[in-house]
């Protein structure tokens, strides 16, 4: 689901003097099972603030909003579950199924995810303004919303493994795997795009390392920005 700020690219804001807002904000992409979730958790490890679209999307969806009423009058009552719960792995396996449906899901979630990461955005530069936010979302680019990140991140690893990894943990029968990625840009094109590139397919020690490179080149962008602004000042 794309995210992004209405303040414009990379989400800086001016300031009386010109200078700017000097919070720097990374999208983090890739497709399922790249890993780009273990990159997500690493950096927020080291300190980076993370905002995931899915969990935003997963709250947008729970009963009682506007986002679950209109799932349920677009796609059928039978997605609720004895809980009220809508059933996404149902919700899913329709929408992966059938490209027109796939859009009207889009339609109806990323508006409103969108407004969310944006306030959540817009709180993080008021509490620190120096901050590092790393926003993981999926399908940055496919969305067209990589402009509005100071640095585009991609975690990549070979399709086979990005299939393996998502069987594993979901289950998915591997052919619905490979449609799911099929609707989504493939990985190699992802890289092309991309200021930071983290290769996952090795270990995980190496996925850190790489992980703490760019985060340290996050952290200089964001005190050049602040020495900036202190010389306009």
């Amino acid at each position: 689901m794309a995210r992004f700020l209405e303040s414009g690219p990379g989400g800086l804001l001016p300031n009386s003097n010109q200078g700017v807002v000097f919070m720097i904000s990374a999208g983090l992409t890739g497709g399922i099972g790249s890993g780009k979730s273990t990159a997500a958790a690493l950096f927020a490890s080291l300190g980076a603030i993370t905002i995931n679209s899915d969990e935003i999307g997963r709250d947008l969806m729970k009963p009682g909003t506007v986002v679950y009423d209109r799932i349920v009058s677009g796609f059928g009552p039978e997605l609720v579950e004895a809980n009220g719960q809508l059933d996404r792995a149902k919700l899913a396996d329709i929408v992966f199924h059938d490209l027109d449906k796939l859009k009207h899901l889009n339609a109806i979630v990323h508006a409103p995810v969108l407004r969310e990461i944006d306030r959540q955005m817009q709180l993080q530069r008021a509490k620190n303004p120096q901050a590092v936010v790393v926003v993981e979302s999926a399908v940055l680019f496919e969305a067209g919303q990589e402009r509005r990140f100071d640095r585009m991140i991609v975690a990549w690893c070979r399709p086979e493994q990005q299939v393996e990894r998502f069987v594993a943990r979901s289950r998915v029968p591997e052919e619905d795997v490979r449609r799911r990625m099929a609707a989504q840009m493939p990985g190699d094109e992802k890289k092309r795009r991309a200021d930071f590139v983290i290769d996952t397919s090795g270990s995980l020690a190496d996925t850190e390392r790489q992980v703490k490179e760019v985060f340290a080149k996050l952290q200089a962008l964001a005190s050049q920005s602040t020495k900036k602004a202190a010389i306009n000042d």
